[in-house]
């Protein structure tokens, strides 16, 4: 009975860690295969990570129809928030020193859902990008 226990608490302990480690490293980026690149998503928010560090914050708020893209390291990235209207609304830090807030705004319909993404790019690389979520305005 104690082994198949502790068997099972080595099975959560294992699958914890390997969950815990799949949200902070997706995978390597196309702007750097020495650069681990992880995203964070909240509500209306997605963190970014470079080398398990935050390095920007993407965010929609509906409360003015904004999106917003923060790059918080000078560290050659940009960091770029999605939201899919109709063009693709894009805030990007691009060609800018950090830290840096880019806002783009314009007035939407209400309680319209969205899809809304995070990406980073370095230079003229692909741009690595998170999961798309569902964001209401």
């Amino acid at each position: 009975m104690k082994t198949v226990v502790r068997k099972r608490i080595s099975v959560l302990f294992t699958a914890t860690a390997i969950m815990a480690g799949g949200a902070m490293t997706i995978g390597a980026s196309a702007a750097s295969a020495a650069d681990s690149i992880g995203f964070v998503h909240g509500p209306s928010s997605i963190d970014v990570y470079i080398n398990n560090r935050i390095a920007g914050h993407t965010e929609w708020q509906a409360n003015g129809d904004t999106l917003v893209a923060q790059d918080a390291l000078s560290d050659g990235y940009r960091i770029e928030a999605y939201l899919g209207t109709s063009p693709v609304r894009k805030a990007s830090t691009g060609g800018h020193t950090a830290p840096y807030t880019a806002k783009v705004g314009g007035n939407l319909p209400e309680g319209k859902k969205y899809t809304f993404w995070a990406c980073v790019g370095k230079g003229d690389s692909s741009l690595f990008c998170s999961d798309v979520y569902t964001v209401t305005s």
